[in-house]
């Protein structure tokens, strides 16, 4: 199972269940990511402080 974690600039960390490093994107507005679940999550470039990929 792949995990994405992300760290926004206000220091607060989320995680999202992914199938592939594939279902995560960078385009014009930001960061995209697909959950497993099939849900979207959408950020911005400033919001985001940095962004993981582990496997659990």
């Amino acid at each position: 199972m792949l995990v994405v974690e992300v760290t926004t600039t206000d220091l607060r960390k989320t995680r999202y269940q992914v199938e592939s490093k594939d279902d995560i994107r960078k385009t014009r507005q930001g960061y995209k990511i697909e959950t497993a679940g099939g849900e979207t999550a959408r950020f911005s470039e400033e919001e985001v402080e940095s962004i993981s990929v582990v496997e659990e």
